[in-house]
């Protein structure tokens, strides 16, 4: 494990922000920065009198506040940034702008200080291809610019490319993770949050899971551990620098089937709701039947493969969203 290290964690009190801090500060010295827009201060809340931690809220695109709190740094691990369906069709353009500018400020600050860069990307960048399973090296598809939902992919993709841009141009050392679905405590169960999250809120408080279209789309979900185990394992892995890696499980499961484990596991008797994609998200919407990760890669590089079972982690997360919500 990676040890003795100054580290900035941009978005450190997000949801995977937060539990990565968590397994950092043990043996390093971390400075989290995170404006606090959709990030908790309760998140990190156990960790503001430690010694060798710092909080600083502040903006990634602020470039002088970044390069602040990362004065000293060896390592900037990047997860900030404009996250959740909801929001990429209510303010594309904040998406773009805040995800694109947190990089080029976050890369410009790593290269004047020489530190390594970890870039959470996202598997939102594969789009709809359908060539699985998804491999870092595949083709990307995506659907018209016209259709707000493809801002976020889009503005993650060009992150990368700013990522490789630096590796080549500055030797920059920098590995960039491909997140898939990845769930736990702490995550946002708020309708901008993530699928897990938002039906287990909504069956804590007896409201029926709403399933969108027919609810046979499958995702691949990955327990929050497994997701910081990946990421612990990328600071230290001299094989992963100038790479992208899949962080993932290749479990895949139908959202009306996760729909009916939560219900169970939460021990509540009701029914999904079926409803438009439309409803939820607006017009500038567009689905994504199958997302499955090659996670090989991940196997190699960084002896890296998901340990917790999914209905493990579920019944987990249920567990610490009870005590939350009730």
């Amino acid at each position: 494990m990676i040890s003795g290290e100054n580290i900035l964690v941009t978005g450190g009190a997000g949801y995977i922000g937060s539990h990565l801090v968590d397994a950092l500060v043990e043996k390093n010295r971390v400075t989290v920065l995170d404006n606090l827009s959709t990030g908790k201060i309760s998140n990190i809340q156990h960790n503001l009198k430690r010694k060798g931690f710092h909080f600083i809220k502040g903006n990634v695109e602020d470039a002088e506040t970044l390069r602040k709190a990362a004065m000293g740094c060896s390592i900037i691990v990047h997860e900030a940034a404009v996250v959740g369906v909801k929001h990429y069709v209510k303010d594309p353009l904040k998406v773009l702008l805040v995800n694109s500018l947190g990089m080029e400020n976050v890369l410009e600050v790593a290269r004047k200080t020489d530190a390594k860069v970890v870039f959470a990307s996202t598997s939102e960048v594969y789009g709809k291809s359908e060539t699985l399973p998804l491999r870092e090296n595949g083709d990307r598809l995506l659907g018209s610019t016209s259709i707000d939902r493809w801002c976020y992919s889009t503005s993650k993709a060009f992150d990368e490319h700013l990522c490789f841009g630096y590796y080549k141009k500055y030797s920059l050392p920098v590995v960039i993770l491909r997140y898939f679905n990845s769930y736990g405590p702490r995550a946002d169960g708020s309708e901008y949050g993530g699928v897990i999250p938002i039906f287990i809120n909504r069956v804590l408080r007896n409201k029926a899971p709403q399933v969108h279209g027919d609810g046979k789309q499958t995702r691949c979900f990955t327990y929050i551990s497994d997701t910081v185990a990946g990421t612990m394992l990328s600071l230290e892995k001299k094989g992963a620098v100038g790479e992208i890696i899949n962080i993932g499980t290749n479990v895949e499961t139908p959202i009306v089937e996760l729909a009916g484990r939560i219900i169970d596991l939460s021990g509540e008797k009701m029914k999904p709701e079926f409803i438009t994609h439309e409803k939820f998200y607006g017009k500038s919407y567009e689905d994504i039947r199958r997302r499955v990760p090659d996670i090989s890669k991940a196997k190699k590089l960084l002896g890296w493969e998901p340990r917790v079972d999914f209905e493990d982690g579920l019944r987990r997360t249920i567990a610490w969203y009870k005590k939350v919500i009730r």
